[in-house]
């Protein structure tokens, strides 16, 4: 957390939260390496350092592809003005770094460089005829729309974040663009969440913790109902408490101005 403006005590977030123990020491998770770098890149990428930054992106999606999802992030608010040399080098340098990292295995297997990856996608239930995933979108849809929604809210997720998102603050973005993915898909392993609890670590928004304890929720129980009960739990979460806490906080500035009396006019 050094360098990125925020307290150092907030890392007790993520050396307190119970699933670290376990998925990142216990288990020994590779998603372990992929949330360091992320969080090492995001903090370079807030100071300016955009190769760095973009390196180090790259190489945790190399590492894992899910800190793909914080990309968006680090490019917060490119779509409101226009993109400056350090986008293009952050942007430059991350496929770089994924593409340099897998070059040699594409060279020596070809496409065999995909390893288990269809398969499991074919396993975990992603595909079309054998879909176990989206359980909070299948609430609501068909099984054969429910990926295609996903896709859908998660772009527009992602075009909010390039739209409105705070370069200053690029793990705010990462956060819900990588909570919100997590939330549609609904999957059964919890160490997904690593990367989660990184990030709130940085950005400070605890209700997204309860993303990672759906995981784990639906990891010791199974089954749709367990996965759309857990997960539908968290989204209500992340949904109720950002209200709440702008509730608290308008009634606060209502007392304060009660107390204080008629504000003073700022003049111009």
């Amino acid at each position: 957390l050094l360098g990125t403006g925020r307290a150092p005590w907030r890392a007790a977030l993520w050396g307190w939260f119970p699933g670290v123990t376990v998925w990142a020491v216990n288990d020994a998770h590779v998603d372990t390496l992929g949330a360091l770098l992320t969080v090492a890149g995001l903090g370079c990428a807030a100071r300016g350092r955009a190769v760095r930054g973009g390196l180090l992106l790259g190489g945790a999606t190399a590492t894992k592809l899910l800190p793909a999802l914080a990309l968006p992030g680090a490019l917060s608010g490119l779509l409101a003005r226009r993109p400056t040399r350090g986008d293009v080098l952050l942007l430059g340098s991350a496929l770089g770094a994924f593409a340099l990292s897998y070059l040699p295995y594409v060279a020596a297997s070809g496409t065999s460089v995909l390893g288990y990856l269809p398969g499991y996608l074919r396993e975990e239930g992603y595909e079309q005829g054998h879909i176990d995933r989206f359980g909070l979108l299948r609430l609501v849809l068909p099984d054969r729309l429910a990926p295609w929604a996903a896709g859908l809210v998660l772009a527009v997720v992602v075009v909010r974040v390039l739209r409105r998102g705070d370069r200053e603050r690029p793990w705010e973005g990462a956060l819900l663009v990588t909570g919100t993915a997590l939330l549609l898909v609904a999957p059964g392993y919890p160490w997904y969440g690593l990367l989660v609890v990184a990030l709130v670590a940085l950005d400070g928004r605890w209700e997204w913790l309860a993303v990672p304890a759906a995981g784990q929720a639906l990891y010791l129980t199974g089954g749709q109902s367990a996965q759309q009960l857990s997960y539908g739990a968290a989204l209500c979460l992340v949904l109720l408490v950002p209200l709440l806490r702008q509730y608290v906080e308008a009634r606060a500035v209502a007392a304060e101005g009660s107390r204080g009396g008629r504000p003073e006019m700022t003049k111009v």
